[in-house]
């Protein structure tokens, strides 16, 4: 990755990503799972809240046919601008969608790759960050961190083909045997595919897929 050139503006590899102060910025845990994830020309990906839209646009860079959504309208006005501005650099398809996790998509959607930054920092109602509370539903993960994640997890297999993966970040701050109850109830194997220390935290990236 190349340095910030400025606050509202950096480089990743030949794309330009512009930020916005109401959308979540791309931080380690950006990074990390754009360094794990696995994309092949032709494939079809769906992205869940895809904030500024650096991964979809990285993963149609590769080739692959993105959808990529999010609940927060900036993230959406962003992710556009950011599409506009790379488009010329794209091998694939990107479709920006505005809407709550698996809302925006049919009933017989399938995806080959389905990833998911959640928001995974344990909060209370005094943690909040941004002026309109749009910046926080990015980084608000509920009481245990593990809110839209569980959510995730319960409807992901919907929406995967027969041979895809699904890919999402959880944070060592949210309490371990929450995280295996979660798994547990699923219909998915699922195993680490990364981890990374980033000071009082690990941050894992799971790899889910169908059970044979």
């Amino acid at each position: 990755m190349n340095k910030k050139s400025s606050t509202l503006q950096f480089h990743f590899n030949k794309l330009t990503i512009n930020l916005h102060p109401e959308v979540y910025e791309p931080a380690e845990d950006t990074f990390q799972i754009l360094e794990t994830i696995k994309i092949s020309p032709k494939k079809k990906l769906f992205e869940l809240g895809t904030g500024c839209g650096i991964i979809a646009l990285h993963c149609a860079y590769l080739g692959a046919n993105v959808v990529c959504s999010d609940i927060n309208p900036y993230a959406i006005e962003l992710a556009r601008k950011n599409f506009i501005a790379n488009k010329h650099l794209l091998s694939g398809n990107v479709d920006i969608r505005y809407g709550d996790l698996f809302s925006v998509l049919h009933s017989k959607e399938l995806f080959d790759v389905i990833i998911f930054n959640p928001p995974y920092l344990p909060t209370n109602n005094y943690d909040t960050v941004g002026k309109t509370g749009w910046f926080d539903i990015a980084t608000d993960g509920g009481h245990i961190g593990l809110e839209l994640t569980k959510r995730y997890i319960e409807n992901v297999e919907k929406f995967l083909s027969p041979l895809g993966k699904a890919y999402v970040l959880i944070s060592s701050l949210s309490k371990k045997d929450k995280i295996n109850q979660i798994f547990s109830k699923c219909n998915l194997k699922y195993k680490i595919e990364s981890q990374r220390n980033y000071d009082d935290e690990y941050l894992y990236v799971y790899c889910l897929k169908r059970k044979v």
